[in-house]
């Protein structure tokens, strides 16, 4: 690749500044630093300056600082971030969530330039990582027993962390506006569409932090909203109620996701 910008990388926040800073310091010590830019979509109501950000970044990445107040939701922070990118890859990073080590960025990459032709999108392993008092040990999605990574995706689909997108293709393709809880996996499914341009690297890429909307069983008020959400279909909907009905078994749900992505790891 080119000196032009290679990987925009887009971190979503609103009111935690020190999961900010950790996810961008993950960035600023990935080895070789390529050509690339971080926009940070920042909803918090005290935003951290953008030169304490520049700080942690170092001055061979380029910083893009935005304002999203008042906060519309994370789905239109990662557009605002879309609309800002000029990245040849886009990969988008909550606040809190991190690279796996110095060297993820790098082996992404480079099993991008490797395939055979242009990737619409690059999938990685996620480790994720419960939250104390949690005792369930982190465990990796997909799980590494698996033997299809297209099998594996009529289960699954993968963190929107562990994914990079071609970004002409992301740009194209916002997000949905119509889906509050689940737009992130339409547009995933989306960018996976096409099993002849998607690379699977069975390597950890990225740290996922449990603890967010997406990753808890869902109360009554959020249920009511998925149901309504028109992209989910009538099974989506169904494991939706499931869920609410394992409320009382909340403390145990981490170990329960990472049951049952080691047997759907074993299956197939």
């Amino acid at each position: 690749m080119d000196s032009a910008v290679v990987l925009s990388a887009i971190v979503v926040t609103r009111n935690n500044p020190f999961d900010l800073q950790l996810t961008l310091a993950s960035i600023a010590c990935q080895r070789p630093v390529l050509p690339g830019e971080v926009i940070v979509v920042d909803s918090s109501t005290q935003p951290t300056s953008t030169a304490e950000l520049q700080e942690i970044l170092g001055d061979r990445l380029c910083l893009k600082h935005l304002q999203d107040r008042p906060a519309r939701g994370v789905y239109p922070a990662m557009n605002l971030g879309l609309q800002a990118s000029s990245g040849q890859i886009v990969h988008f990073l909550n606040a809190g969530d991190s690279w796996f080590d110095p060297t993820a960025q790098a082996a992404a990459l480079q099993a991008w330039q490797a395939a055979p032709t242009t990737p619409r999108a690059l999938v990685g392993q996620a480790l994720i990582c419960p939250l104390p008092p949690c005792r369930t040990r982190p465990w990796l999605v997909p799980d590494p027993a698996i033997h299809s990574f297209q099998r594996w995706l009529r289960h699954y689909v993968p963190n929107h962390q562990s994914l990079m997108v071609d970004g002409d293709w992301a740009r194209r393709h916002p997000l949905a506006s119509d889906a509050p809880h689940s737009a992130d996996r339409d547009w995933m499914r989306l960018a996976l569409a096409d099993p002849t341009r998607v690379v699977y690297l069975p390597r950890p890429l990225v740290r996922f932090q449990l603890g967010g909307l997406s990753s808890r069983l869902p109360d009554w008020p959020t249920l009511r909203l998925r149901l309504r959400e028109p992209s989910r279909s009538h099974v989506q909907k169904l494991a939706e109620i499931v869920k609410f009905l394992l409320r009382p078994l909340e403390a145990h749900y981490p170990a329960l996701m990472a049951l049952r992505s080691r047997c759907i790891g074993w299956l197939v």
